[in-house]
């Protein structure tokens, strides 16, 4: 019963248009660091040509080159600020809808409030991840067509943005597609955590588009609160703030697994509860 519950929950959020409109809006603006990536590539391709192939020339690749290659580009520092905006939209504005018309008191009374609630919780966790995430596979495959996927080397850590205390560092040097494969879990997972704070949100707040963007400004809010953290320039700190180290290149300071871990268990224990103790208890509207 759960199981056709999740199905069922799923396949709404993927026949959303909403969700649709997410991955064609975040598809546009990872085109942005894709014609940057081309252009910086092609200048490097010319300097080669000049330099008479000059072995001491690094070339772009397709690891240093797409979106989550790069941290300084328009189009990647677009898509990863609204990161938390494009994981909220897809199903956080169609709960409201659904809220308000009455759906949520009908399903939840036919199947049970415990199970319609933890299948709701899934759907809007993998539609959020996934709403996500394409537009980043997109970018990689896209690139991957113009640029080719040259192993990197540590000598030009600096073009690559991955240093040696670096999450994976070593990962990223001798295999580098499953380092992307497995950052791309990483924003998976997070995002469809972000999502789901969108829906919790929904149980406490009536307003639609309030609902979609609390999470973006709960994280900006936790982004820039980092100042009063990193006081110390002697001290090596690690990144807290999602909108960096999600990102598979250092921007700041180096990610840590367990930050990382840690982050995502306190989202999922937290949503979790009010999505299935709150919620299972409080009907506000």
């Amino acid at each position: 019963m759960l199981k056709r519950m999740v199905g069922i929950e799923l396949r709404k959020a993927l026949k959303n248009k909403l969700f649709y409109i997410t991955i064609l809006l975040g598809c546009s603006i990872t085109v942005l660091s894709f014609v940057n990536s081309i252009s910086i590539y092609q200048d490097q391709l010319l300097m080669q040509e000049r330099s008479a192939g000059n072995p001491m020339q690094a070339l772009s690749n397709v690891f240093n080159n797409w979106i989550g290659g790069e941290a300084f580009s328009l189009g990647s520092s677009i898509y990863f600020f609204m990161l938390p905006l494009l994981a909220a939209i897809p199903y956080g504005w169609s709960y409201c809808e659904e809220k308000q018309c009455g759906y949520v008191r009908m399903a939840a009374a036919r199947g049970g409030k415990t199970r319609y609630y933890l299948s709701k919780y899934v759907a809007v966790f993998l539609s959020g991840g996934l709403g996500a995430v394409l537009p980043l596979l997109f970018n990689f495959l896209l690139t991957s067509l113009f640029i080719p996927a040259t192993l990197p080397t540590p000598v030009y850590c600096t073009s690559n943005g991955v240093f040696f205390p670096s999450l994976m560092s070593s990962l990223y040097y001798t295999m580098p597609v499953l380092y992307v494969l497995l950052y791309l879990c990483v924003d998976f997972v997070f995002c469809g955590l972000i999502a789901c704070i969108s829906y919790c949100a929904a149980s406490l707040i009536r307003h639609r588009v309030v609902v979609v963007i609390l999470p973006m400004f709960l994280l900006l809010a936790y982004h820039y609160s980092r100042q009063f953290i990193y006081t110390s320039s002697a001290i090596r700190y690690k990144e807290i703030s999602p909108l960096y180290f999600l990102r598979p290149v250092a921007v700041s300071y180096t990610a840590s697994w367990a930050v990382i871990l840690a982050e995502a268990a306190v989202l999922f224990i937290a949503t979790m509860f009010v999505s299935m103790v709150w919620e299972r208890k409080h009907e506000i509207y």
